[in-house]
C-alpha cells in the first residue's frame, strides 16, 4: 500500500487561517485533498485546488494558501500556468476570471468574465509565449498583455461554437485543440479575430466520436492525447509532416489525464502513474502506485528538483520519492468539497457531505466530515465496514447527541438510512428492516431521512420523508417508535426538524407547512400525544408560504419559520396545541419605512435561520446573502453578500453557529465559508474568560474581544485607576471595545480593567488588557 507521509508545515496566513480567526473575519474552507493542476517556478510549487492555490517553498519547507478571503478575486479555479520570464503565477477560473500572483500581491485582469458572451467562459489553459499570456477559453484564444494586464487580442478559431481545451505554439504558428479538431492560425496574422484566417489541420482527422484533450509541444514536436469513451484506450500520437504518428503503443491500458513538457521530455500522466517518453517514444516509469493500492489519483504532475510533484484527486499535493516513502504536501481543511447540512456540540462541527437534486437522489458518496481543534476528520464507505457495502450514499443530515460528543448520528436518502456513530467508527445501522423507517416507495430500495435531532434525554428524533408515519424515534434504550401526524404529513418529502425548550418537535413538509408535536414525554404511549397543523391558511398558521425551509427555536421558546416568501414568528408555542381556529397563527414582523408598512425582509427566500448568543438571528437566503436580525426581529444589524463581504456566493444552503467562539459556518452552492461573528453562548461561571488581542498592538484593526462571560452582561472598561474609559452590553457570552474612549479617541497606551455584571447581579473583574500605541 502507498504510504503517505503529511508533512506539518504550518500555513502562513494574514488571517491566522489554520487558526482560530478574530472577531469579524473570514475564513475560507479549501478542500485539501482534490489538487486539480501543479506548476513550478522560482522555487516554488503551486498547486491549484477547487478554492485556492497553494504555495510550497521547497528550500524553506514552508506553505502559504491563496484563497478568495484573502487575495484571489474568486473561486471555482480551472488551470495555472506559471510565466517564467515575468516570474509570475497565473490562475484561471471557471467564470473566466483571471489572476496574477507577482511578488506576492495579486492583480485581477476580469476582462473574459465581465465581457457579455454566451456559453461557457471557463480559461482551460493558460500559455505562455515570448511577450504575452494565451488562454485557451470555453469560447476562444485570447491573449493577454501580463504587463498592462489587460487583454490583447480575442480570436475565434470555432467561431465561438467550441470550446478551446489546449494551446500550442511553435515558430510562426499557434494551434488551438477542441474537443473534435486541432486549428492552426499565423500567429503574427493581425486578422485572427475572424474565423475564416484559421485552417483545420488536415494531419489531424476530424473527430466526430471520442474526444482530443490536449496538445503539447516538446523539443519543437507537437504531442496530442486523444482519449476514447472505453476506459483504458486513450493515447498519445506525435503529429507529423504526414500525419499522426502512435506514442503510447503498449501493452497495458491507458487511461491518460495530462501530457506535460517535463524538461525537454514528454510527461504522460496516467491516472495511476507516470511516464516520461524519449523522442523513440521508449519511456521510464517514474511513479506508479498501481501496485500499490492505487491509491493516487494523479490528475498532473511536473518534475521539479528530480522529484515528481503530483496534483492528486485524493492526496492534494504529493512530493513522490517511491510508493513507500512519498510525502503529502498538507494543510488543514474539509477532506472533499461536497457540503450539504451541519450541526453543532460541545466545540465539535459535523458536515454531511452529500446533496440532492431537487428532491431526486444525486447517489454521492462523500460521507461526513467533523471538524475539532482546528483539525478535520473524514468518515465515509473506505473507513467504515458497516459502510462497505457500498449502499450508503446521499448524506443529508447530522446530529451530535449534546450529552456524549464522539455519539453522532447520520442521516440518508439510500438503502441505509439512519447510521449511529461512536468515535470515528459506525457502530449501528438501521434500515426499513430492522427500524421503524419505510422505503419511500413499495418495493423500493431507497428510504429519506432528511433531518434529525437528539433530545436532551438521548433520544434521537427522525424525519422520514414519504412514509406515512414521518416522524420516528430512536430511542436511548434502542427502541424504535413512530407517530402519526395526519394526512396533510403522510408520502411527502419531508425537511427540517427540531425541538423547543418544551421538548415539543416541529418540522416541515414540503408543501404543507409545519407540523407541531408533543409526546407528553413519553414516546412509547402515543395515546398522550397532541399535534397541530401549521399553514398558509388565514386561520390555520397564516404562515408566509407552505413551503417552509428554516426552522429555528430561540431563547423565548418562540419559533422562527423561514419561508421561500419570507419569515414569521411563532410567540405562543406552548400554547398551540390547545388554541381555537385563528388563535396559533404565526406573526410577520412590520416596520415603518418611509411612510410605508412593510415586512422584515419582504418575500425574500429564507434557507436557514440560526440564534445566536445574543439570542439574536442569522438568516440564510437564496439569493440575499446573509442577514442578521435584532433578537425582536425589529432592526436588520447586518448583511453580507459577495458585494460588501469575503462571503462566496449569496445562494446561502445552511448556517451553524460554533456557540463557543461565535464562528458563524456556512455553506454556499459554491463551498464552505466561515465568518466570526460578535456573540457566543453565555458562560455563567466565568470559567474561562477569554480577552484577544492581549496585547493589541496598533497594527491590529479588529476589536478586543472578551468572550466567556454571562448573557446580556454589562461591560465597562476602566484604566487602572478606576475611571472609566468605555461601556457596552454583551452579545450574549460575549462584548467587543474598538479600543476608544466612549468620546470615540483611542486610548493611550496602558493596561486597562474589565468588569462585567450581569443586569441583575453583581459586577466582577474577569480580566485586564495591554493597549498599544
Amino acid at each position: 500500500m502507498l504510504n503517505i507521509k503529511l508533512t506539518l508545515s504550518g500555513l502562513l496566513f494574514c488571517f491566522l487561517s489554520f487558526g482560530q480567526i478574530g472577531m469579524g473575519q473570514w475564513r475560507l474552507h479549501v478542500p485539501a485533498r482534490k489538487a486539480i493542476d501543479v506548476a513550478s517556478g522560482n522555487g516554488i510549487i503551486y498547486t491549484a485546488f477547487v478554492s485556492g492555490v497553494l504555495e510550497y517553498d521547497v528550500a524553506e519547507n514552508e506553505t502559504s494558501l491563496w484563497t478568495d478571503v484573502n487575495g484571489l478575486s474568486d473561486i471555482t479555479i480551472s488551470s495555472i500556468g506559471y510565466d517564467n520570464a515575468r516570474s509570475a503565477l497565473f490562475i484561471g477560473y471557471e467564470n473566466g476570471n483571471l489572476d496574477k500572483i507577482q511578488n506576492n500581491r495579486v492583480t485581477n485582469i476580469p476582462a473574459i468574465k465581465l465581457a457579455e458572451i454566451p456559453g461557457s467562459k471557463v480559461i482551460n489553459k493558460i500559455v505562455p509565449y515570448g511577450n504575452y499570456i494565451y488562454l485557451a477559453t470555453g469560447f476562444a484564444v485570447v491573449k493577454i498583455d501580463p504587463v498592462k494586464n489587460e487583454v490583447k487580442d480575442t480570436w475565434y478559431p470555432t467561431n465561438g461554437n467550441d470550446a478551446i481545451l489546449d494551446l500550442a505554439i511553435r515558430n510562426d504558428s499557434i494551434f488551438a485543440l477542441s474537443s473534435s479538431r486541432l486549428y492552426r492560425g499565423y500567429l503574427q496574422n493581425f486578422a485572427l479575430v475572424d474565423p475564416s484566417q484559421w485552417v483545420v489541420d488536415a494531419r489531424v482527422p476530424v473527430l466526430t466520436a471520442n474526444t482530443y484533450k490536449e496538445i503539447e509541444l516538446v523539443n519543437n514536436d507537437l504531442y496530442l492525447l486523444f482519449q476514447k469513451a472505453v476506459w483504458g484506450q486513450d493515447s498519445v500520437y506525435r503529429i507529423n509532416n504526414s500525419g499522426l504518428q502512435l506514442v503510447t503503443n503498449e501493452s497495458f491500458t491507458l487511461e491518460i489525464n495530462s501530457l506535460k513538457n517535463q524538461q525537454g521530455k514528454l510527461g504522460i500522466g496516467l491516472y495511476d502513474a507516470y511516464y516520461i517518453y524519449n523522442s523513440d517514444f521508449s519511456y521510464s516509469l517514474i511513479a506508479n502506485v498501481y501496485s500499490f493500492g492505487g491509491e493516487i489519483r494523479l490528475n498532473n504532475a511536473v518534475l521539479y528538483d528530480n522529484l515528481l510533484w503530483i496534483a492528486d484527486n485524493n492526496y492534494g499535493l504529493v512530493r513522490y520519492y517511491d510508493p513507500y516513502s512519498s510525502i503529502r504536501i498538507s494543510f488543514e481543511g474539509p477532506p472533499k468539497n461536497e457540503f450539504y447540512s451541519l450541526d453543532w456540540s460541545n466545540n465539535k462541527l459535523a458536515i454531511a457531505g452529500g446533496g440532492l437534486s431537487g428532491t431526486q437522489a444525486l447517489y454521492s458518496a462523500s460521507g461526513v466530515y467533523t471538524f475539532e481543534a482546528e483539525k478535520w476528520a473524514l468518515l465515509e464507505r473506505g473507513n467504515n465496514s458497516k459502510w462497505g457495502a457500498g449502499n450508503i450514499w446521499d448524506f443529508l443530515c447530522v446530529a451530535i447527541d449534546p450529552n456524549d460528543k464522539e455519539k453522532m448520528a447520520v442521516g440518508t436518502f439510500s438503502s441505509v438510512p439512519v447510521s449511529i456513530i461512536n468515535g470515528a467508527t459506525v457502530s449501528d445501522t438501521f434500515t426499513p428492516y430492522n427500524s421503524t423507517l419505510k422505503f419511500t416507495e413499495p418495493g423500493g430500495s431507497l428510504s429519506l431521512v432528511t433531518s434529525m435531532q437528539y433530545d436532551q434525554n438521548g433520544n434521537l428524533w427522525v424525519l422520514n420523508g414519504y412514509a406515512e408515519k414521518v416522524l420516528n424515534v430512536y430511542t436511548k434504550n434502542g427502541l424504535w417508535y413512530s407517530f402519526d401526524c395526519g394526512v396533510p404529513s403522510k408520502n411527502k418529502f419531508s425537511k427540517k426538524l427540531v425541538i423547543d425548550y418544551n421538548g415539543n418537535k416541529w418540522f416541515s413538509i414540503d408543501g404543507s407547512g409545519i407540523f407541531a408535536y408533543n409526546d407528553n414525554n413519553t414516546p412509547e404511549n402515543p395515546g398522550d400525544d397532541k399535534v397541530k397543523q401549521l399553514n398558509s391558511g388565514d386561520f390555520t398558521g397564516a404562515l408566509p408560504s407552505n413551503t417552509v425551509n428554516a426552522l429555528a427555536v430561540d431563547f423565548d421558546n418562540e419559533i422562527w419559520i423561514g419561508t421561500d416568501n419570507g419569515f414569521a414568528v411563532l410567540y405562543n408555542s406552548n400554547g398551540v396545541f390547545d388554541a381555537t381556529s385563528g388563535n396559533y397563527n404565526a406573526q410577520r414582523i412590520k416596520v415603518q419605512f418611509e411612510g410605508n408598512v412593510e415586512y422584515i425582509l419582504g418575500n425574500t427566500n429564507v434557507t436557514d435561520i440560526e440564534v445566536d448568543g445574543g439570542n439574536r438571528k442569522w438568516f440564510g437566503t437564496a439569493n440575499s446573502g446573509i442577514i442578521l436580525l435584532s433578537a425582536d426581529g425589529t432592526e436588520v444589524l447586518e448583511q453580507h453578500t459577495t458585494e460588501n463581504s469575503p462571503l462566496i456566493s449569496n445562494n446561502i444552503i445552511d448556517l451553524e453557529l460554533d456557540q463557543t467562539t461565535g464562528e458563524l459556518f456556512i455553506i454556499t452552492d459554491k463551498g464552505l465559508v466561515s465568518y466570526r461573528t460578535d456573540a457566543s453562548y453565555q458562560d455563567a461561571n466565568y470559567s474561562d474568560v477569554k480577552v484577544f488581542p492581549n496585547p493589541a498592538y496598533p497594527d491590529f484593526a479588529g476589536p478586543i474581544t472578551i468572550q466567556g462571560i454571562r448573557y446580556n452582561s454589562d461591560v465597562k472598561i476602566t484604566d487602572v485607576a478606576g475611571n472609566l474609559v468605555y461601556q457596552t452590553t454583551s452579545n450574549g457570552g460575549t462584548a467587543t471595545w474598538n479600543g476608544k474612549n466612549s468620546q470615540g479617541e483611542k486610548v493611550t497606551t496602558g493596561v486597562y480593567l474589565i468588569w462585567t455584571a450581569a443586569n441583575e447581579g453583581k459586577g466582577r473583574k474577569v480580566g485586564k488588557v495591554l493597549v498599544v500605541h
